[in-house]
């Protein structure tokens, strides 16, 4: 699955090469910061993503300026707290697709833009491991693990200056990030209904375009 995401993407930038649109590609980083951290059985659970990291494309018709902007970022999240076991890393290949609208005359332009942004889990340090507070387990632990693939909405405003663009953006994603896993024969089932937020929040960004 994740390779014929990966072909996907490949496929669409393959496509802006082919028009005649001004096609620009360059370098990305990030901080994200959440809204709010996640709750699971009522502990409070610290997220964080520190940084996010990778290449973007931007393809703008320059008689509408309306254009897409595709980037393929790695972005780290620490999960901590209190109730934990023991802290977790995740690592994920975050791919925003956005509609992109620019206003201005060189050098200085602004542009807002939104879309959809899928997440894809390359990588974890381990299971999220908090103690059972539900009578009906046998065991003393439950255990939750990431999910492999998410998805949600983004939106931003930002500004240009010759090569650099930087940027703000609202994010929130649809799904739970987290799963249950079964704990024993006896018990097959898992349900997300203990994950009770969703993340959101906001990440500011600086690109550097070739």
């Amino acid at each position: 699955m994740k390779k014929k995401l990966l072909f996907f993407i490949f496929c669409l930038m393959c496509v802006q090469l082919s028009s005649y649109a001004q096609l620009k590609f360059g370098v990305k980083a990030g901080g994200p910061f959440n809204i709010q951290n996640l709750e699971i059985q009522n502990a409070k659970i610290e997220t964080s993503r520190p940084f996010n990291l990778g290449l973007t494309s931007e393809c703008i018709f320059p008689i509408l300026n309306i254009g897409f902007e595709v980037s393929a970022l790695y972005e780290l999240e620490l999960i901590k707290g209190s109730d934990l076991q023991k802290s977790v890393s995740v690592g994920y290949l975050i791919i925003p697709v956005n509609f992109k609208y620019k206003l201005g005359i060189k050098p200085f332009k602004v542009f807002a833009f939104a879309g959809p942004s899928l997440e894809i889990m390359l990588h974890n340090s381990g299971d999220i491991v908090l103690p059972d507070y539900s009578l009906t387990k046998s065991t003393s632990t439950v255990k939750y693990s990431p999910e492999n693939f998410n998805w949600g909405l983004n939106a931003g405003l930002g500004f240009e200056v010759w090569k650099i663009q930087a940027s703000v953006a609202y994010f929130y994603n649809f799904q739970t990030p987290l799963k249950e896993i079964p704990d024993d024969i006896l018990h097959q089932t898992a349900s997300d209904d203990a994950v009770k937020s969703n993340q959101n929040g906001f990440v500011v960004s600086l690109a550097w375009f070739f």
